[in-house]
C-alpha cells in the first residue's frame, strides 16, 4: 500500500477517535458514577444515541488502525493516531465554551511538528515475524490489564483517572500491536481461526471499558491525552524491539525527536488544566451543554 494512503487511515483514526471521545463523554455523565468494570454500565449506554455514534465511530477508527499498522511501523502510525488528543480538545472548546490554557497550544504545535518529523523519518513497513512467546503474551495481555484495571476501578481522585487512562491506553495499543502481528490468509475467512483477531477484540472491550469509566471521573480531554501517551508508547516500544520497525535510511535523530515531541505534547494536554470560558456569554442556541453532574477535576473556578 502506498505510504501516503497508509497514513491516511492512521489520521482516519484519529479523527474517529478524537470526535468519538466527546460523544462518549456526554453520555457517560448521564450515568451513576461505577467503581468496578460493569459491563451493564456499556449495555445501560447502548441506549443513548451519543454513545452508540461513538461505539460506530470507534468500529471505524478500529478498521483504520488495521490499515495503518499492517503498512507502517508503529512508530509512525501511533503518534499519527494520537493526534485524537488535538482533536477532542477543539471539539470540547467549541461545543462546551471551555478555553485552553497557553501551554496547551504550544503543546498542540509540538504535536503537529513531532508528527510532521515522523512522516519524514518513516516509510511504508511490513512486520517481522514475532516469536512465540511474544505473540502468546500479546494474545493474553488483556486479561492482566482487566484485572489491574479492575482494581484501579475501585480507588478515587485524579491519579485513579489517570491510572484508568493509561490502562484503556494500553489495552488500545495491544490492538495496535495485535494487528500489526496479524498475517491475512489469502483465504480472507480463515482470519477468523487466528487468536491475534480475537485478542485484537478482547483488548477493544476492555479498552472500551475502562475509558468509559474514566471518562465519568475527569474530562474527554485529559483522559484521552493519558490514554494517548500509553497507547503509543507500548507499540513503539514493540514495534522496534520485536517486530522490526525502523527508521527509513536509518534516520533515528528524526524519528526520535519526532516520537519525543509527540508525546512530550500529549502529556502536556494531559496535565494542563483547562478553564470553563469567562466572558460570560450564554452558549449558542442548540449547542451541547455538559451535563451539571460531572466532577470539576483539571477545572478552575
Amino acid at each position: 500500500m502506498p505510504f501516503g494512503l497508509a497514513l491516511t487511515a492512521a489520521f482516519g483514526c484519529s479523527l474517529c477517535i478524537g470526535v468519538a471521545a466527546v460523544l462518549e463523554k456526554v453520555s457517560a455523565d448521564r450515568e451513576a458514577r461505577v467503581s468496578s468494570l460493569q459491563i451493564g454500565l456499556l449495555l445501560r449506554l447502548l441506549d443513548d444515541w451519543p454513545y452508540v455514534l461513538g461505539l460506530a465511530l470507534d468500529g471505524a477508527s478500529f478498521l483504520f488502525t488495521v490499515v495503518a499498522v499492517q503498512n507502517l511501523p508503529l512508530f509512525v502510525a501511533e503518534p499519527v493516531i494520537a493526534l485524537n488528543v488535538m482533536i477532542t480538545a477543539l471539539i470540547e472548546r467549541l461545543l462546551f465554551e471551555r478555553r485552553l490554557r497557553g501551554v496547551a497550544w504550544v503543546a498542540i504545535v509540538g504535536i503537529l511538528a513531532g508528527l510532521s518529523l515522523l512522516a519524514l523519518s518513516g516509510g511504508p513497513e511490513r512486520a517481522r515475524t514475532a516469536a512465540a512467546a511474544v505473540r502468546w503474551t500479546v494474545i493474553l495481555l488483556p486479561l492482566g490489564v482487566a484485572g489491574i484495571g479492575a482494581v484501579v476501578a475501585t480507588r478515587k481522585g485524579h491519579s485513579a483517572t489517570i491510572g484508568l487512562g493509561v490502562l484503556d491506553g494500553v489495552a488500545f495499543g495491544g490492538t495496535a500491536v495485535a494487528g500489526r502481528m496479524l498475517v491475512v490468509p489469502h483465504q480472507f475467512w480463515q482470519i477468523l481461526l487466528s487468536p491475534l483477531l480475537w485478542a485484537m477484540l478482547a483488548y477493544g472491550l476492555v479498552g472500551l471499558l475502562l475509558f468509559t469509566i474514566a471518562l465519568q471521573r475527569s474530562h474527554a480531554s485529559i483522559v484521552g491525552a493519558s490514554t494517548t501517551a500509553a497507547q503509543s508508547i507500548v507499540p513503539i516500544v514493540a514495534g522496534i524491539a520485536f517486530l522490526g520497525d525502523s527508521p527509513r535510511d536509518g534516520a533515528w535523530g528524526v524519528a526520535v525527536a519526532g516520537m519525543v515531541l509527540t508525546l512530550a505534547g500529549t502529556l502536556a494536554i494531559a496535565l494542563t488544566k483547562v478553564v470553563p470560558d469567562l466572558s460570560g456569554s450564554a452558549p449558542p442556541p442548540g449547542a451541547m451543554v455538559e451535563p451539571a453532574n460531572r466532577t470539576n477535576q483539571g477545572f478552575e473556578e
